[in-house]
């Protein structure tokens, strides 16, 4: 199964020009392509895409970290370890934003289960995210950089996805609509991180991602 998510108002083309060439290209030809391909790209799935900032009022709390790094304080990074032996470096305000959605998804985690929300189609996870491609609930007011405090855009995702069968029959949907998770989910999270070297606050954006897969 391939998840496909988008986030709305993001797209991309890319044209290839070939000057003086007249000549139809085969690839462009649907008969040309894999059966399984054509279809693919007629499937039109019955949702509409859409990453939305939660509704709920913003939470924060503190955190214990849990994974061990060597911390550089000559230029205020860590360096981390890895069982096969190698080692990769980054700031501190990144691995301090890194750890903090790491909990923040958690917490999301524990405030659906609470509310029973967690079921067919929902599930909690995180992610890169861009502000402008953020949409807002009725009366939202459109987050701002100045809001957020992070090394890294990432946040918190609730995602409510529907999944297809090959043939693009519907094989299960969630249960609880889309907008019940953006009313259940905070604006935003204010996650202090309690590192033994000092404290990390990094305050993250929490988003609904309605979303579809469908079996390849």
């Amino acid at each position: 199964m391939t998840r496909r998510a988008f986030l709305t108002g993001v797209g991309s083309s890319i044209c290839f020009a070939f000057a003086g060439c007249l000549a139809t290209d085969n690839n462009d030809d649907p008969s040309s392509k894999p059966a399984d391909r054509r279809e693919d790209e007629e499937f039109t799935p019955d949702v509409e895409p859409v990453t939305r900032l939660g509704k709920a009022p913003s939470i924060s709390f503190e955190a214990a970290p849990e994974r061990a790094y060597e911390y550089l304080e000559a230029d205020d990074s860590v360096r981390i370890h890895y069982d096969s032996g190698e080692t990769s470096t980054m700031s501190f305000d990144r691995w301090g934003t890194a750890r903090a959605v790491d909990h923040g998804s958690d917490r999301l985690q524990s405030l659906f289960e609470n509310k029973s929300l967690i079921g067919t189609g929902i599930s909690i996870g995180q992610g890169q995210v861009e502000l402008s491609n953020i949409e807002v609930s009725s009366g939202g007011e459109q987050p701002t950089q100045e809001e957020f405090k992070w090394g890294a855009p990432l946040a918190p995702i609730g995602f409510h996805s529907h999944h297809y069968a090959r043939d693009g029959e519907l094989i299960s949907k969630p249960d609880v609509p889309f907008q019940r998770l953006v009313e259940e989910a905070p604006r935003s999270m204010e996650i202090t991180m309690l590192f033994p070297e000092k404290e990390y606050t990094a305050v993250l954006p929490v988003v609904c991602d309605r979303t579809w897969s469908k079996d390849q």
